[in-house]
C-alpha cells in the first residue's frame, strides 16, 4: 500500500484528539517569531499542502477538527485554551507593535 495513502486512511479514520492538544500547541510555538498575518497563513498554507500530499480534502479536515474542538477542550487541559489565549491576545498585540 502506498504509505501516502495510508496516513491519509489513518487522517481520515482517527477519532481521538487527546494525542493532537500538545502537538497542535507545539506548531504554534515554533510560529512565534513570524508576523503574526503570516503565521495564520502559514499555518493554513502548510495544513493544505500536507492534507493534499496525503490524499485528504483539506475542506473536509478543517470542518473535522472545528467538530474536535469541544473534545479538545476537555477537562484538566490546557493547550486548545493556550493555543485560544495566544491567537487572541499574542498574535494581535505582536500585530498592534508592527503596525508603522
Amino acid at each position: 500500500m502506498n504509505l501516502l495513502k495510508a496516513i491519509g486512511d489513518g487522517v481520515k479514520i482517527a477519532s481521538t484528539v487527546a494525542g493532537l492538544r500538545e502537538p497542535a500547541f507545539r506548531i504554534c510555538d515554533r510560529m512565534q517569531d513570524i508576523h503574526p498575518s503570516d503565521q495564520v497563513r502559514a499555518l493554513f498554507l502548510a495544513a493544505a499542502v500536507t492534507a493534499e500530499a496525503v490524499g485528504v480534502d483539506p475542506h473536509d479536515e478543517i470542518e473535522r477538527a472545528r467538530r474536535m474542538c469541544a473534545q479538545a477542550e476537555g477537562p484538566h487541559t490546557y493547550h486548545v485554551q493556550a493555543i485560544r489565549d495566544y491567537a487572541a491576545e499574542e498574535i494581535v498585540r505582536k500585530d498592534r507593535n508592527e503596525v508603522p
